[in-house]
């Protein structure tokens, strides 16, 4: 689950339009007065090494600043997705920065700030704890030589309803409100009806549209009557292309389980046939490693076979 609402998240603030409109919506003000929103841009490239991409992921934007429009410039909008409280956030926009810069040092770039903003999807109130609060059992003159990581902090969870409901792009303030209730089950289920009545009246270009409703069908165990109650209700030309989606996936759900079903029954069949093996062998006095062998199990899983058939140690 955490992968798909990691991929949601991507996919909605892939687009520079959407991207724009929410930033210029919930970035601090101060923040908004130095940035040109026209400018941004989302980068495909990431500022971690090999090593800390398959711990880590990040979205980048690149945009120019207002005060020195003679110079070509720009700010690394650093963008990390957290759908629970994680105390070490910090330290890991630090590696981010870092990263950055360090690869600007090597590659003769010239150094470009970093804004890192943290947009938290989760449904637990949380509040990113500081460098020195990672650090409370030092004395203050040691915490002295800890580095300050200033940041801005999105929590989805703090935003109202109505607040969200008024950005600009519709597709980002269906996709903005869908994801703040996507923790919430009751809360999903209640609001449905609202969430679909703020997609757009007419389908845009692309599919995030669908990428929208499949994400809520995803997360959701809404029954099917409410389903069709909410879309019903969308006075729009998408509703029959939404109708067809849902038929879809309810088909598709449908033979995935008859899929796993079939696949259950087969390892089943399988597993019982690598039993009737290992306690044949074992009766005719076949060692534990020859039966993990001839069955491709591990000595464990051939032990406990064992044990839950009254055989091993008798």
């Amino acid at each position: 689950m955490e992968n798909i609402h990691d991929k949601f998240v991507k996919a909605t603030f892939s687009d520079t339009n959407r991207a724009i409109a929410f930033f210029e919506k919930f970035l601090p003000e101060n923040i908004l007065s130095s940035l040109d929103l026209n400018s941004l841009e989302y980068l495909q490239e990431s500022y971690l090494t090999d090593d800390l991409k398959a711990r880590f992921s990040d979205m980048i934007f690149e945009v120019k600043t207002k005060d020195r429009p003679d110079y070509i410039t720009d700010i690394i909008l650093l963008f990390e997705h957290k759908s629970s409280p994680d105390r070490h956030v910090l330290i890991q926009v630090g590696l981010y920065m870092f990263s950055h810069w360090w690869k600007c040092v090597r590659e003769k770039k010239p150094l470009k700030p970093v804004i890192p903003i943290i947009y938290y999807q989760g449904k637990k109130k949380w509040k990113v704890k500081t460098m020195t609060d990672l650090f409370d059992k030092f004395s203050g003159d040691v915490q002295l030589f800890l580095p300050e990581i200033r940041h801005i902090f999105i929590a989805l969870n703090s935003l109202k309803d109505e607040e969200i409901a008024t950005i600009r792009n519709k597709l980002m303030a269906t996709a903005v409100m869908t994801q703040k209730k996507a923790f919430d089950a009751m809360k999903l289920a209640e609001d449905l009806e609202n969430i679909l009545q703020l997609f757009p009246m007419k389908e845009e270009k692309g599919n995030f549209l669908k990428t929208i409703f499949v994400y809520l069908f995803k997360v959701s165990e809404i029954p099917k009557s409410e389903w069709v109650k909410a879309i019903e209700a969308i006075p729009s030309d998408i509703k029959e292309n939404l109708m067809t989606t849902y038929t879809w996936m309810k088909e598709e759900g449908k033979l995935e389980g008859k899929l796993e079903g079939r696949l259950e029954g087969r390892l089943e069949g399988k597993l019982q046939k690598e039993i009737e093996v290992i306690l044949k062998g074992y009766d005719e006095s076949l060692k534990i490693s020859v039966l993990a062998n001839i069955t491709n199990l591990t000595e464990d899983a051939v032990i406990k076979i064992l044990k839950e058939n009254n055989r091993f140690g008798s």
